[in-house]
């Protein structure tokens, strides 16, 4: 059992609630599972108190979802709440690098290029998903920093309990991680050319990409981490 013996006391409960977080976001916990007050006492070796606001917290991110006087379960993807998701993101992002290609020039293609390498470096060696899945995103808000927008790109990651899992689940299971990172490339391409109509396109595809390379497997191999 892991010990947390050497966490402060005033700071248990945020250090146990952001690893049960990542762990939910990251399918170590995966949808639908029951977690109990008494198993986050035995895991984390923490009184019921912390352990309760714990849980409570995780149920105001909509991570856990509690049915009275029964259990806490982690919270089941909804593939109507992830395909809005994907709408959302595809409207702000492409009008977010439309915008980025207007101001276009060169220390802001050496940060997009900085990033595909560190891409191409990483899947030359051994890495964890949760490694790829963290150079994805500094890709995508690189054309938020250039912008100035990075409160819009905070307020899309907090509301994304659902797609999180969703691409998480996407990056685990299929495990396509060249094919992500060629989408990348080509993207770069077309904001260095400045082809605005064609980043549009491409941007809906490759946002898309979850639910197309996950395919049947979100109907019978993966059912049961999503409401019908």
């Amino acid at each position: 059992m892991q010990s947390y013996k050497s966490l402060k006391a005033n700071t248990i409960g945020d250090d146990v609630y952001e690893m049960l977080k990542s762990d939910i976001l990251n399918l170590t916990v995966k949808p639908g599972q029951v977690l109990t007050e008494q198993e986050i006492c035995e895991k984390y070796n923490i009184s019921r108190t912390p352990s309760r606001d714990v849980l409570q917290r995780l149920r105001n991110d909509g991570l856990v979802v509690a049915i009275p006087y029964k259990a806490n379960y982690v919270s089941l993807l909804s593939l109507d709440t992830i395909n809005q998701m994907i709408y959302m993101r595809n409207a702000i992002e492409t009008k977010v690098i439309k915008d980025a290609v207007e101001i276009l020039d060169e220390a802001f293609v050496a940060s997009l290029e900085y990033n595909l390498k560190r891409q191409e470096l990483l899947l030359k060696g051994d890495f964890t998903p949760e490694e790829f899945y963290e150079i994805d995103g500094a890709f995508h808000k690189t054309w938020f920093e250039k912008t100035k927008k990075c409160a819009v790109w905070d307020q899309i990651q907090k509301s994304q309990v659902h797609y999180t899992r969703f691409r998480m689940l996407d990056i685990v299971v299929v495990k396509n991680f060249y094919a992500i990172y060629e989408e990348h490339k080509n993207l770069v391409e077309l904001i260095k050319n400045k082809q605005i109509d064609a980043i549009e396109t491409y941007m809906t595809r490759h946002l898309n990409g979850g639910a197309i390379r996950l395919g049947d497997k979100i109907f019978n191999e993966f059912a049961d981490y999503f409401i019908e």
